[in-house]
């Protein structure tokens, strides 16, 4: 027997047949409590009288013990010597449920990787859930299943194929012994011998995904205005037990986002980079992915809104079935009009190729509520053809010359309405595309205009896209032989001359932030979008760096102009297409978005990105008008004010003794710590206000871990404690003193000489908008220098927001100032 491993026990159990879990997988229940397995028995006349409510005894049936947490605690199995007898037929009128080993694709799956018992029922249930997200709206039975050893296999075989193989790394497994299980002495089955197994993974359905990711444990970022509330939760598998696969089918919606889907809910997802337009309505799985969850609230309204998707590298999907190449499923023609799939070419049909010059982003269709539409500047490549069959990426590869053939011929603007959007995703700038014609065999068709068609001066043709036309993706040389037009960094966005032309963009992005309605002025009231989570009237600001020239750029965008642009995260690589250059009152370069304005995710940001740039040594008296993030020496000159607080995970309110204090409204139990600071600090040049949370401003204190968790301790019995001291000598005002022993804690916690030590301080500047603190006017300030006094006026203290601190030792302090200097 192997480390870990049980022995089973053998006996005999009678008990009545309470519920039919899984006829297939030989899976019952009895008494309400006990699990019954006999796939490893061969049952007779396929176990027609295994019907709820009949009377059964087993003879010689093994019992494991929790053999997995996805059962009930008690299993018992039946192998080849045992015995099942149906002591009394059922009274109820309940379906029968025969078994056949034909076509079985549980059997099949025991027998080919030779499962034991804790492997094999993880494998049920696995099944079970996939059929239970895709059987049968969206992938037929026949496909799940597969032939079974005669041809490829099915989705639910590719899906555990390699976790199967894996059970038996630890050892060689035999193949089960049929004869000798009967009659040999000692016995020796697959089932005598077992190990508890945890599941290595879970199959979760899409619609429990938003509950999951909003837990208080995954929140990564926060961002506040004077009315706004911007929360960012980012989660990936390994951070569960077990680990969490994404499957569904990849559909593109009409608002121009791809979708995974299966029969309980859809999600958004960002695939990077974009996946051909082939694999729509493919089943996929997904194992490393990121899937983040963002809430916008307003706090004045009272009102939030959540968005939930899904972000994952192209390189990290795996197709599981193509339903363009499947004989069993039907043709996506047959589903119109939800043009969410592929049609399949059963005839020959018109198409031509395009080349793409620039897209623009996605409008709300006039007069159309929920509609979307957008606008692609192209260019005819050759002339109208004939396409017969079903044409893949080779073929076109194969058969594209690039000569005078395919040579660029006449511009045209090609609109996307209504369903046609789904194609805004896969439409790139500077690629090649095949538009098929579905079901229309003349090749006059791509010279008609429709009837609804707009001429305008700049384009003088203007084609309409059919909805239930398809595209293709096509393989162009390289380097294409047409010039390539290439967007701006940020460096050339910040030194362009070009007045009135719009300007393309790319950058990475450093910080972004919520901006209120009042300050929204610079854009045009528009309509209410349903797509966009963010509240109505509400911009947002970006700023967006160029890592090797240190140089940064913000972009006023007004997200209300169409769906809101999933993975705009701090670290993220984006292209911003259309944008109008401008310059403030005081002289400072910005861009803001227009109507037309695209805004692509080229890349996801790194696994750690607080700091994007590597931050530079500044002084607070030398700091630029940017965002991006520095670094200082300092040390605290004094503590300001600092508050000590539990809140409610679910909706943020104080938490206190266990309970929410909202207890009318809010039943949760579960809590967060948080602790906010704002301190003073000097470097020598100047004074700065520094906002300190959680873990910097523990780093700050310099207290033990132990004794920090027991102040978190001493605080969820009040809920909340707030300490505030003024002035240098931290002088408590006479009406704020407190004789509470907690109170008087936490300010000699903040008052200890150790507190003001040399500390390395990485900060970016906290937004106008942002700042809780009202800005100090200038005022007078006395210094001494030897018998004289000097009157001076000091300008107010810069407003900073603490990425990290170090401790610094001695010698590397004297370095640090002397290259600062």
């Amino acid at each position: 027997m192997g480390v870990g491993e049980k022995q089973a026990k053998t006996l005999t159990y009678q008990g009545v047949l309470t519920r039919v879990v899984d006829p297939r997988a030989g899976l019952y229940e009895l008494d309400g409590k006990v699990m019954l397995c006999t796939a490893y028995l061969q049952l007779l006349n396929g176990g027609r009288g295994l019907r709820e409510g009949a009377g059964v005894e087993i003879s010689d049936t093994h019992l494991q013990q929790s053999p997995s947490p996805l059962f009930p605690p008690i299993v018992l199995s039946c192998c080849l010597r045992s015995r099942l007898r149906v002591t009394q037929f059922s009274r109820l009128c309940t379906p029968l449920s025969p078994v056949s080993t034909a076509g079985n694709l549980h059997l099949h799956l025991q027998f080919r990787y030779h499962l034991r018992l804790p492997e094999y029922l993880w494998a049920c249930d696995v099944s079970r859930r996939l059929q239970e997200k895709l059987c049968p709206s969206l992938v037929k039975p026949r496909c799940l299943q597969g032939s079974l050893g005669a041809g490829p296999p099915g989705v639910t075989e590719k899906l555990l194929s390699e976790t199967l193989s894996s059970f038996s790394a630890s050892g060689p497994r035999c193949e089960r012994d049929l004869q000798g299980e009967i009659l040999k002495e000692p016995h020796e089955c697959p089932l005598r011998e077992y190990s508890p197994l945890s599941p290595p993974w879970s199959l979760p359905a899409l619609s429990l995904l938003q509950s999951v990711v909003s837990d208080s444990r995954y929140l990564r970022a926060e961002e506040s205005t004077r009315s706004l509330r911007w929360t960012h939760h980012s989660l990936q598998p390994q951070e569960l037990r077990p680990s969490l696969r994404l499957l569904g089918v990849l559909h593109a919606s009409p608002s121009g986002r791809l979708v995974l889907k299966d029969q309980s809910a859809s999600v958004p997802c960002l695939v990077l980079p974009r996946p051909p337009s082939a694999w729509i309505g493919c089943t996929i799985e997904v194992c490393h992915y990121r899937l983040l969850g963002e809430t916008a609230q307003d706090t004045e309204k009272g009102t939030s809104s959540t968005i939930t998707y899904v972000q994952f590298l192209l390189s990290d999907a795996r197709i599981l079935h193509l339903p363009h190449d499947c004989p069993t499923c039907p043709p996506a023609a047959s589903l119109l009009p939800r043009p969410c799939k592929l049609p399949k070419l059963d005839g020959p049909s018109a198409s031509r190729l395009f080349l793409v010059r620039g897209v623009e982003g996605l409008v709300p269709i006039p007069g159309h509520d929920g509609g979307f539409q957008f606008q692609a500047q192209a260019v005819w490549l050759g002339a109208p053809e004939l396409l017969t069959g079903q044409v893949t990426e080779r073929e076109e590869e194969q058969r594209a010359s690039w000569d005078e053939e395919h040579r660029p011929l006449t511009k045209v603007l090609l609109l996307f309405c209504h369903s046609a959007a789904r194609w805004f995703h896969f439409l790139q700038p500077n690629r090649v595309y095949r538009l098929i014609a579905t079901g229309e065999k003349d090749l006059e068709i791509f010279h008609r205009q429709p009837e609804d068609s707009v001429q305008m001066s700049s384009c003088p043709v203007c084609f309409r896209i059919p909805c239930e036309w398809a595209l293709r993706d096509v393989e162009a040389p390289d380097p294409p032989p047409w010039p390539r037009e290439e967007p701006l960094s940020v460096d050339q966005a910040l030194k362009s001359s070009s007045a009135g032309s719009l300007l393309n963009v790319t950058g990475v992005v450093t910080h972004r932030t919520l901006c209120d309605a009042q300050n929204t002025r610079m854009f045009p009231p528009s309509g209410t979008i349903t797509e966009s989570f963010l509240p109505h009237g509400v911009s947002l600001k970006v700023t967006v760096a160029e890592l090797d020239r240190q140089a940064a750029l913000s972009v006023y965008m007004n997200p209300a102009g169409g769906p809101y642009c999933l993975g705009l995260l701090p670290g993220a690589t984006i292209l911003i297409q259309g944008l109008e250059r401008k310059i403030s009152r005081a002289g400072a370069v910005y861009l803001r978005s227009v109507p037309v304005t695209c805004v692509r995710v080229l890349s996801a940001p790194a696994e750690s990105n607080e700091c994007l740039l590597v931050p530079k040594f500044t002084l607070f008296s030398e700091l630029p008008r940017s965002l991006i993030p520095h670094r200082a020496v300092c040390s605290i000159a004094c503590v300001l004010s600092v508050t000590l607080a539990w809140v409610c995970a679910a909706c943020e309110d104080v938490f206190r003794a266990g309970h929410c204090s909202r207890s009318s409204s809010c039943t949760s139990q579960s809590g967060v710590f948080r602790a906010k600071a704002w301190v003073k600090a000097e470097d020598g040049s100047g004074e700065a206000h520094i906002q300190l949370q959680d873990g910097a401003l523990l780093a700050a204190l310099g207290v033990p871990q132990g004794l920090w968790e027991a102040l978190q301790g001493r605080v969820l019995s009040r809920g909340e404690v707030r300490v505030q001291n003024r002035g240098r000598n931290y002088e408590v005002p006479g009406e704020m003193r407190s004789e509470d022993a907690l109170s008087c804690y936490v300010s000699h916690l903040v008052s200890r000489p150790a507190v003001s030590r040399p500390l390395i301080l990485t900060f970016k500047q906290l937004a106008a908008s942002s700042r809780p603190l009202p800005a100090e006017p200038s005022h007078l300030r006395r210094f001494t220098r030897g018998e004289r006094d000097y009157m001076t006026h000091v300008p107010p203290p810069p407003t900073l927001i603490c990425l990290g601190l170090e401790e610094v030792e001695p010698g590397t302090l004297c370095r640090l100032i002397q290259e600062r200097n």
